[in-house]
């Protein structure tokens, strides 16, 4: 699939997600866009709230992402990003001060959760990762329902967390 294609899978998947009252009840914000955004070598979805410190798509959100090779257009994946910097942008707070209460507070939920797994290193960039079948006709329906139960399940812990830190 070429880039607007991907673009356009990830445009239904924001659609599902906004048609959701609570979505936009509680300022729910979602960003498709090219990744990098010079020479793009794929599409990322991201859902986040204006207070993650996601401006420049660097902080913390929800993501999922197509790679523009065709051979890896067969799965994609829905993870908490849980920022690119060590920092939380414009604070002295670091990734790890953020992770570890936050992991410590979702991780027995999370991980029984059908398919989603913690890396070795939970405390880093991205705690945990889902695959999906990005070939599945139901596709975007289910990365919907992923989305959402991480948005009411886990969001609320990102901004307790957030919250206690600033």
């Amino acid at each position: 699939m070429k880039i607007d294609d991907l673009i356009s899978r990830f445009k239904k998947v924001e659609k599902l997600l906004e048609a959701k009252p609570w979505f936009k009840n509680e300022k729910w914000i979602v960003s498709v866009h090219p990744f990098p955004p010079k020479s793009p070598e794929g599409v990322t979805l991201q859902v986040f709230k204006k207070n993650w410190f996601n401006d420049e798509r660097q902080g913390i959100h929800f993501e999922s992402y197509f790679d523009l090779n065709p051979k890896k257009q067969k799965k994609t994946y829905v993870t908490l990003h849980a920022l690119h910097a060590d920092e939380i942008p414009g604070t002295k707070i670091s990734r790890k001060e953020f992770a570890k209460p936050l992991v410590d507070q979702i991780h027995d939920e999370v991980a029984s959760w059908e398919g989603y797994e913690f890396r070795t290193g939970k405390y880093g960039q991205q705690p945990f990762t889902k695959f999906l079948d990005a070939t599945d006709e139901k596709f975007e329906t289910h990365l919907a329902k992923e989305l959402m139960r991480l948005c009411e399940r886990v969001g609320p812990q990102v901004d307790k967390v957030l919250k206690s830190l600033t």
